[in-house]
């Protein structure tokens, strides 16, 4: 690591390179790692080298490469990919070392209290421990991880007055590239199931939106491509956020106004998509525009949400359109009643006798 240098370019980003295999003339052929600061092309290297690293089937590393194999044939390409990142960037530089029966308590405690002494969050340093719980449960290794706590954090919900502001700037421009904000406003949609959807998932018959895909951007496997992640059409998030559901009937005309060949996707007219990384841009120019910056693009879908409650939505009816599997889900994260809700429901209340 210390001979490795690490260049600035002219662009900002920081450079790499590096000896990545040896071409069948005995020449060397060279990859390069990019990023944004050189801490963070030191520590793609660092995976680099640890993927390369022979497996010792003795070692604990060997039984967190079995648990690697053993979950790639059964998760979606998205996990998969954040389970190896994790493997090699976090679980085999720490444990990989040890023999099983090395690895106890005590040492697992000391990773977790190194990471968040190191900066990394709470949520961050719970994901990697669940599956360094996965691996242990897999090569039958009894240890109870303890959790750091994670605080609540505080959801986004438009108030009434900025969601109306909101929507006076998108009625000056009915397209799809701006009506699909107003779409997920209304629909709850996730955004990349909003830049998965097609016109064949838009049933106008039957005021219905049949969400099955999603547009996620996950590790590139294609050795022969140099991109190092690619774009692609999966399964959505689980099996329950495979739904339909139903427009409101004010949406219909203009939805018939847009409407496109059913091979086109919704948010361009065109067989191309746009990545939801382009589109959460394209969202945060409008809210800048109309300052409005301080919501992310999921606060669409916590408002849409919250107003649906307001309304008088059972809980249970809104978790199956949001597509959650459970509906404590809907309860913890998504509802949210105002101030002038709990007033109301306060204010509704009457004494069995008056004072």
């Amino acid at each position: 690591m210390k001979n490795k240098k690490v260049y600035l370019r002219k662009d900002g980003r920081y450079y790499m390179k590096y000896q990545k295999e040896m071409k069948d003339d005995g020449s060397i052929k060279y990859g390069f790692i990019y990023g944004r600061t050189e801490i963070e092309v030191l520590k793609k290297y660092e995976i680099i080298q640890n993927k390369r690293t022979m497996i010792d089937k003795s070692l604990f590393s060997g039984d967190i490469y079995n648990w690697l194999k053993s979950v790639k044939i059964s998760c979606k390409k998205s996990s998969y990919s954040n389970y190896e990142y994790t493997v090699y960037a976090h679980l085999i530089p720490k444990f990989g070392k040890y023999k099983r029966k090395q690895i106890n308590k005590n040492m697992i405690n000391e990773f977790t209290e190194n990471m968040l002494n190191n900066g990394f969050s709470p949520k961050t340093v719970k994901d990697i421990l669940m599956i360094l719980q996965q691996i242990l449960k897999y090569n039958n290794i009894n240890i109870n991880i303890t959790m750091p706590k994670i605080s609540k954090k505080e959801i986004q919900i438009l108030t009434k007055e900025h969601q109306k502001i909101l929507e006076q700037k998108l009625k000056n421009y009915i397209n799809e590239d701006y009506f699909g904000i107003f779409l997920c406003l209304y629909t709850g949609l996730r955004i990349g199931e909003l830049c998965a959807l097609k016109w064949e998932n838009i049933d106008l018959n039957n005021n219905v939106i049949r969400v099955e895909k999603t547009l996620i951007r996950v590790k590139n496997y294609d050795k022969n491509m140099k991109q190092k992640t690619v774009v692609i059409l999966d399964e959505p998030k689980s099996v329950s956020s495979i739904r339909n559901i139903p427009i409101p009937v004010f949406i219909i005309p203009i939805l018939k106004r847009l409407q496109k060949e059913n091979e086109y996707f919704f948010l361009t007219g065109t067989t191309k998509f746009i990545e939801p990384r382009s589109y959460t841009n394209h969202y945060k120019s409008i809210m800048n525009s109309i300052n409005l910056n301080q919501y992310n693009f999921h606060a669409l879908r916590h408002t849409f949400a919250t107003r649906c409650i307001e309304i008088g939505c059972d809980p249970k009816t809104l978790s199956e359109i949001l597509g959650h599997s459970d509906v404590k889900i809907t309860l913890d994260r998504y509802v949210h009643p105002s101030f002038d809700n709990k007033i109301k429901m306060m204010n509704n209340l009457s004494p069995m006798c008056y004072l």
